[in-house]
């Protein structure tokens, strides 16, 4: 079953443009990862936004997602302290459409 990441993302207004850079790069190596169907990167409209980055991304399944999680986390979680971003992820299920 498909599972949707949703990654929010507080980044502090200096690091933006190194933030969006970095996660140019990210996209990548993500996007190369058996079972990653498809990914949106969202920015806040408004300026004052506690989280201005948002990351959703579609994957096969929790499994597929896991496996390239463990590939990548480390590094990521490196980067993200380095730039005083904060991360928070999950995985969601569709609950229903409309």
């Amino acid at each position: 079953m498909p599972v949707t990441l949703i990654n929010v993302f507080s980044v502090p207004h200096t690091k933006e443009a190194e933030f969006v850079q970095w996660w140019q790069e990210v996209k990548e190596h993500i996007t190369k990862q058996e079972g990653f169907i498809s990914g949106k990167f969202h920015t806040s409209i408004k300026p004052d936004s506690k989280f201005n980055y948002i990351n959703v991304a579609l994957w096969e399944n929790e499994e597929v997602y896991w496996k390239a999680y463990e590939k990548s986390v480390t590094p990521m979680k490196a980067k993200l302290g380095e730039l005083g971003v904060e991360m928070t992820p999950a995985l969601y299920h569709v609950a229903f459409e409309y």
